[in-house]
Formats: structure tokens, sequence, C-alpha cells
């Protein structure tokens, strides 16, 4: 269990998700605010806060106005933004940024809670007494040709494990024979020595066939993913898949 002292929760007396309340009251030491951006700014001056939870839905003008510069203005937290859909589409200017998450209620208090504490531990720093064991991190291999695509994972990863990169079939081949990562990110379309070929070396190697392999592919691949199972694979990523869902397909993997 977590055991927390610097999280924020700023919200309406009216506007906000009683359930999800509670939980994050009762499963963390939570403070709490008004929509006042100089308040905020001087609580999490004074007490350490690492993320500000915000109920947005519904919130009244003068909130709005204070919301928007709660979010411009405080620096080196991480925010999470409670709201529906429509709610948090009224701030897509500002979602974009690597310290703000979503969560769109209303939701079941069990999938908030697993949302959640997934942001709250890879995001914030903020660590469950067991988080020992966890200090030696993993080592992913990316294996792709698409010089964004691997800026972007990479930077999705890097804060968490190892990371190395191989732009080719061939050069993660190379790679495997001087170091033994603990999963492989193969892109499925390459050129030269597509996914399935690159697996299929890997897989005929007894010193590293059993490493874990998980596909990365666009949409108009998964049938032809589906069809390369027979080399068993992990399973595959969409590359349109957001960084949350990215990290937690990647924990997964790891938990098992």
């Amino acid at each position: 269990m977590f055991v927390m002292k610097d999280i924020l929760i700023v919200r309406e007396d009216s506007n906000f998700e009683p359930a999800i309340y509670e939980f994050i009251n009762n499963r963390y030491e939570a403070t709490e605010s008004p929509f006042d951006s100089k308040e905020v700014e001087y609580i999490c001056q004074n007490n350490g806060i690492r993320m500000i939870v915000l109920f947005i839905e519904d919130i009244s003008s003068p909130a709005t106005v204070e919301l928007r510069r709660i979010l411009m203005y405080i620096k080196n937290i991480h925010f999470c933004l409670l709201g529906s859909h429509h709610g948090l589409s009224a701030y897509s200017d500002m979602l974009d940024k690597d310290y703000v998450h979503c969560i769109e209620v209303p939701v079941p208090i069990t999938k908030f809670q697993e949302y959640f504490e997934f942001i709250v531990e890879q995001y914030t720093g903020l660590k469950s007494f067991d988080d020992a064991r966890h200090e030696h991190k993993r080592h992913i291999l990316l294996v792709d040709d698409d010089p964004v695509c691997l800026r972007n994972m990479m930077n999705w990863l890097k804060n968490f494990y190892q990371v190395s990169v191989a732009k080719s079939g061939a050069a993660c081949i190379s790679f495997l024979g001087k170091v033994k990562p603990d999963l492989i990110l193969l892109d499925y379309e390459m050129p030269v020595c597509n996914g399935v070929q690159t697996l299929e070396m890997i897989r005929s190697e007894k010193e590293y066939d059993e490493i874990p392999v998980m596909f990365l592919t666009g949409v108009s691949d998964v049938d032809k993913v589906k069809e390369a199972l027979r080399l068993k694979p992990q399973g595959y990523i969409l590359k349109n898949t957001d960084r949350v869902d990215f990290l937690s397909k990647i924990n997964m993997i790891f938990s098992r």
C-alpha cells in the first residue's frame, strides 16, 4: 500500500466524484484546496506537493480561469485531471504536456484505482515500500527504422528502463550477440528484414530464443501480426497507443 503526504486535491464543493474523492483521501495522506492558483502555489511550496488532482467537470467560470493559471504557472508538479471526454477536451491545448495526465470520469472505482496508481508510481517518483526490488532497471531493446517512433518510445521508457536501439533486424541480431535484454520491442514492418524474419532468427538461436518479444505495429498490420503468433511473441502494441497504455503493456510483461 502506498503511503504519501504529497497529493493536493483541487475541487469545487459541488463538482467532484465522491467515490474517487474518498478513495484518494483514504488511500493517501492528501491535502485540499479550492480553485485558487495562489493558494495552490503556496501549498505546493510549503508541503512538498508532487501531484495535483483536479476535479474539472462542470466547474464555474472563475474556477476555469484559475485552472488554466494552475496548469501554466505551477512548475515541477504532475497534474491529474478528472473529467468527462467533453470536459477534458476544453483544455486540449494543455494536455499534451508530459506532466499532465487525464482520467475520464465517471469510471468504476476499481478501474480508477488501476489508472491512478499507475500514473502515481510511473510519473511522480512516489513509490511503495516494496519498490526496493525494482531498483535494478530492466533492459529493453527497441528495434525500429522510424526515427520518430524511436524518439517517442525512448522518451517514454528512459526514466523507467535501460533502453538500447537497433535500427534494423540485422542490427538487432548483432546486438543480441553481445547483450541479452529483458525485452525486445520489434517493429513489424521494416525493409530488407522485417519483424517476422527477425523474430524467426531470434527464436532459432538457443542463447536468446526465450527473450520476450512484442511487435510494434500499425493498425493496418494487426491481422498480419496475428498470423505471426506461431512464433510465440508476447503480443503486440499499436504504434498509436498513448503513453500510459504503452507503459502499462510493458509493465504487464515484467509482472507476469
